[in-house]
């Protein structure tokens, strides 16, 4: 069913956007010596060769904790945040039909309240447990990815609306002096050094008028202009080879020591192999 892949594919640029976000608010955090290297964190972060939704997921919950004052304010608190609505209603109806279709007896159970790090887990789990039971029996009923599809559509839409990281933290791709999120008409100032491979490049900067704020400033103190977040190499802006254009994509692996992506437009989707760039 179209509907239910494409909410399992916006679970997961949801998951690819947050974590690529938490991972620079680390670096940033670890560059400016505000915390210590986490050695867990930065093992993770170096096995690279298949990077699944999983470790994602890693990535987001223990980048966050570990940067607590972060330059945006608050993403901890409503990631971990539990609430009730449709986001409580998308994992609970995840949850029963994992339970009566999927046998699923896993360490997320019945929930009044859920968090979005919650819904997004258990929706990894559901991806784990169907993709096994596609082996054995097919298909879940027709109803049932149906109503999976509409829980989780309705959740994702409160949790995109539960925070304005999506709406208000904008991303630029230097090279190409692109907006790609957002609703300022403004251009930032471009990085100090660009990357070696500047069209693969995506930045976040803060809210604000770019030309009231110099964000290529680095500085050791927090207290001076916030440094615009490169999340490269886990977010890229690339060309797409099979689609002609450019696309935001999202780091799935590495092979023989070059990296590979994952187009995130849905009219993409394609794999995408940048000639020169390297994490």
């Amino acid at each position: 069913m179209a509907c239910h892949d494409a909410v399992l594919f916006l679970a997961d640029a949801i998951t690819y956007y947050l974590g690529a976000v938490a991972v620079a608010q680390y670096m940033q955090a670890v560059y400016g010596g505000r915390i210590k290297p986490d050695p867990t964190l930065n093992r993770s972060l170096r096995n690279l060769r298949r990077v699944l939704p999983g470790q994602w997921l890693g990535w987001i919950s223990k980048s966050l904790a570990v940067t607590q004052d972060a330059p945006i304010p608050d993403l901890n608190r409503w990631y971990n945040h539990k609430q009730g609505g449709e986001l409580a209603l998308a994992y609970q109806t995840l949850h029963r039909v994992m339970v009566e279709q999927l046998a699923y007896m896993g360490d997320y159970g019945p929930q009044d309240i859920v968090s979005p790090r919650l819904l997004l887990e258990l929706i990894d789990q559901y991806r784990i447990r169907r993709g096994k039971a596609l082996n054995r029996i097919g298909r879940l009923p027709a109803q049932l990815e149906a109503e999976v599809a509409g829980a989780l559509l309705a959740g994702e839409r409160a949790l995109l609306q539960g925070t304005d990281l999506f709406t208000d933290y904008l991303m630029y791709a230097p090279h190409a002096r692109q907006l790609l999120m957002g609703q300022e008409p403004v251009t930032p100032v471009p990085p100090i050094v660009a990357p070696a491979d500047a069209e693969a490049s995506i930045l976040l900067y803060p809210p604000g008028k770019a030309h009231d704020h110099d964000y290529t400033g680095r500085s050791d103190s927090y207290f001076g202009p916030a440094p615009l977040f490169p999340l490269d190499p886990l977010l890229i802006y690339a060309r797409c080879a099979q689609c002609d254009r450019f696309r935001v994509a999202a780091l799935q692996g590495v092979e023989d020591g070059a990296p590979f992506y994952l187009g995130l437009d849905p009219e993409c989707r394609h794999t995408i192999r940048p000639a020169h760039h390297v994490p």
